[in-house]
């Protein structure tokens, strides 16, 4: 078999990556089983006599079992009923996997009145044991205050795709006549963190009402917003809410379980925000909330979809709009709405042909969970750009139900000519192409008017023929060849940095490091690359070399400014690496 050296390289490329990943695979291994793992009660409170369940379910695993219960006095837990298995479909970086999960509902029987702690258990998954949550239970002999109170819980929808974000809102109170007396407030809620194909969102926090601190689950504190009081049944109540967003994983119907908001007043504290006894407490109950997780249509999907999932605006703005051929203009693009913001890819404009009289440098990004800010770095090649094209981004509208694209409005701008200056690089390979042409023959003579090949043209070829070979191995062996001494500097050099970095001690040696890598990768002089910055010659991706730019910027600040400065090796080597994907 004969292997090339670009095939070589794939090929190589290809081993390590699969040894990379196979290592990835081996470490998730290790830590997937405690992940695997979710328990949770049905409910955090429970009246005397009443059913409550302890809930357990193991994510996509061979095989599974759970050892012996735990002994709690007051309760009764069990018998270990055989488990439910649900087959989903689940979304995790983009990519869509089915598996199974299998789920326990274990009885769990007070027979007395009290606040219980059910100890860690172990599940076996795999042959790995996992050691459980603990979890609390209330158990109170009745639940007084549903006149006094109110729990209200609601999602921003009820049917979700899978991938696609959702908010949830507690809204709670207590009747405004009890303030006097309603010091101690609580939420029960045992589902917290603890739901299996659920993802909570880092959220913005709230910029709206007065923020107030309660307790969740009688074991932390959480954040509220306290809002304007509410009218019930001709009464005015303390109105608090909670909201969270959420992304689910997997499709299949998510149940939240009843939920319950308990207040009341203290009869005697302590010296720690939990160390107080309870005098007359009373409940609020927001009822069990299902939701539909289905998977996102196949069914008319571009080629061209982007991942984006939600209701969606965009807005586009240019600076500047008056330039010349060739200088940079930021595109800055802003996405907003209700979505997975964070999630999608965004549009690249150097694959659209509306922008073939630009070219594109590089983009940054901000990413928020209500907001995606991509800013373009492009400049106009030609003065025939009279706008900035539309920029598409391929979409699925949950609402409407289909796909549709979203696009920003052209933005009109001026670019003028560049008088006696050099072509840019599009334009100078066209006129090139122009040039090669002019020559070619487009009715070649007749093959019978072809002259003889005489002996002297002959014997004259044959004595080229050793000149011609050995300048085109000298060609191959400077350009082609990987084994050419260029060749074996360059694949090198990432090596010999390592090497020669553990030897250097101040920002100086530093930077002669740096510089010999360079040139090596480059095949210039290391002198060509002091003072200069890796975006000036190469063509690559700019915020792939920006880290390395930056590295040197502050090595050189501090060899010759006297500035402070701490570049560790690892940051060098790893803005190398970056710098050598991004087409160094």
């Amino acid at each position: 078999m004969i292997v090339s050296h670009g095939n070589f390289a794939a090929l190589t490329r290809g081993l390590l990556a699969s040894l990379v990943l196979a290592w990835l695979a081996t470490a998730a291994a290790a830590q997937a089983p405690v992940e695997k793992v979710r328990v949770w009660l049905s409910s955090g409170v429970v009246r005397l006599g009443d059913r409550v369940a302890l809930m357990v379910a193991v994510e996509d695993a061979r095989a599974s079992e759970i050892r012996a219960l735990p002994q709690v006095k007051g309760l009764v837990l069990g018998p270990l009923p055989g488990p439910s298995e649900q087959i989903s479909m689940q979304i995790f970086n983009g990519r869509q996997t089915s598996s199974v999960s299998r789920t326990w509902a274990i009885p769990v029987r007070p027979s007395e009145v009290g606040q219980y702690v059910i100890p860690p258990f172990e599940v076996v998954v795999d042959g790995t044991a996992v050691r459980s949550a603990e979890l609390a239970l209330n158990v109170v002999k009745d639940m007084k205050g549903e006149e006094l109170g109110f729990f209200e819980m609601r999602a921003s929808s009820t049917k979700v795709i899978v991938g696609q974000p959702f908010s949830l809102e507690l809204v709670f109170g207590f009747d405004k006549a009890l303030t006097a007396s309603t010091e101690y407030h609580s939420l029960a809620l045992s589902w917290w963190g603890r739901l299996p194909g659920l993802l909570e969102n880092a959220t913005a926090a709230s910029t709206g009402g007065e923020r107030r601190r309660i307790l969740l689950n009688g074991r932390e504190q959480i954040e509220i917003e306290l809002l304007e009081p509410r009218t019930i049944r001709g009464r005015p109540f303390i109105t608090l809410r909670l909201q969270r967003s959420f992304t689910p994983t997997r499709t299949g119907t998510l149940e939240i379980p009843t939920s319950f908001f308990e207040f009341g007043e203290i009869v005697q504290r302590g010296g720690l925000f939990t160390n107080f006894q309870k005098g007359q407490t009373y409940f609020a109950r927001a009822p069990q909330l299902a939701l539909d997780i289905v998977p996102l249509p196949e069914t008319g999907q571009p080629l061209d979809f982007s991942g984006a999932i939600g209701t969606f605006a965009v807005r586009a703005e240019a600076t500047p709009r008056d330039v010349d051929a060739g200088e940079s203009i930021k595109f800055r693009v802003d996405w907003t709405g209700a979505g997975n913001l964070e999630f999608f890819t965004p549009p690249d404009p150097a694959r659209l042909p509306a922008f073939r009289d630009f070219r594109v440098y590089g983009k940054t990004e901000q990413k928020s969970f209500d907001r995606r800010t991509v800013e373009y770095d492009l400049a106009p090649i030609t003065s025939s750009a009279k706008e900035i094209p539309a920029l598409p981004l391929s979409i699925y509208d949950p609402e409407r139900e289909r796909y549709t694209t979203l696009s920003t409005a052209p933005l009109p701008i001026r670019v003028r000519a560049l008088d006696g200056a050099a072509a840019l690089a599009a334009d100078a390979q066209a006129e090139r192409f122009a040039q090669d042409i002019r020559d070619v023959v487009l009715h070649p003579a007749p093959r019978d008017t072809s002259a003889p090949v005489g002996t002297a043209t002959v014997l004259g070829v044959l004595a080229a023929v050793p000149a011609c070979w050995l300048a085109l191995r000298a060609f191959a062996r400077r350009r082609f060849d990987p084994d050419a001494p260029a060749e074996r500097a360059r694949r090198r050099a990432r090596k010999q940095l390592a090497r020669q970095l553990s030897k250097a001690t101040n920002a100086r040696e530093y930077l002669d490091v740096l510089y010999t890598f360079l040139a090596a990768r480059s095949g210039e002089t290391r002198e060509a690359w002091i003072g200069r910055r890796l975006r000036e010659p190469l063509q690559g991706e700019a915020d792939k070399l920006r880290a390395l730019d930056t590295v040197i910027a502050e090595l050189e600040a501090t060899a010759w400014g006297g500035r402070a400065s701490n570049v560790a090796r690892e940051r060098v080597l790893q803005a190398a690496d970056e710098a050598v994907r991004g087409g160094l």
